[in-house]
């Protein structure tokens, strides 16, 4: 095994671990959607808030207590679930069709790429709706889970654009 297919063979590893791994979060959303949409409406409810010593804060103002918000925002999220679990498992065809020579080496970079974009993003979005909703009080290990997808998102970034010299 030469260098650039061991590395070729890690990038391909983690982006299918990655697919995989957001394959089966999607399923559990789908399988537990009701569960789903009653975590977002706790977050935007903020009724953590109200849990002993209750805390009260200007905050509170951004509460939204409508179940079709919360279904929306849930099935949003899980839309972008979707399209990053596809662009994360046809970024890692790519790489495993580039060990075997049957497809380029920097097109799938080109698509490892808008996979981790999206993974970023992802992680974003539910990073900064936690944030609008002052998650960081009462689950701060929930933004903490954020921010560490965020870090494994440029990582793999980094990782996938890494020349094989």
């Amino acid at each position: 095994m030469t260098q650039l297919t061991s590395l070729l063979l890690i990038k391909a590893v983690l982006l299918s671990g990655l697919a995989l791994w957001l394959a089966i979060v999607v399923l559990n959303n789908v399988v537990a959607f009701r569960n789903g949409v009653f975590s977002i409406g706790l977050l935007m409810r903020m009724q953590l808030f109200d849990q002993e010593p209750a805390i009260r804060t200007p905050l509170l103002s951004r509460r939204v207590n409508g179940a079709l918000w919360h279904r929306a925002v849930f099935s949003f999220v899980l839309l972008l679930e979707v399209a990053t679990m596809l662009l994360l498992a046809a970024a890692a065809f790519m790489f495993f069709g580039a060990l075997v020579g049957i497809s380029a080496g920097p097109t799938a970079v080109i698509w490892a790429n808008l996979a981790f974009a999206a993974f970023i993003a992802l992680s974003l979005v539910m990073l900064i709706g936690g944030a609008w909703f002052a998650y960081y009080i009462r689950q701060d290990t929930l933004q903490i889970t954020h921010f560490i997808l965020i870090g494994l998102g440029v990582a793999g970034t980094l990782l996938v654009n890494m020349p094989a010299q």
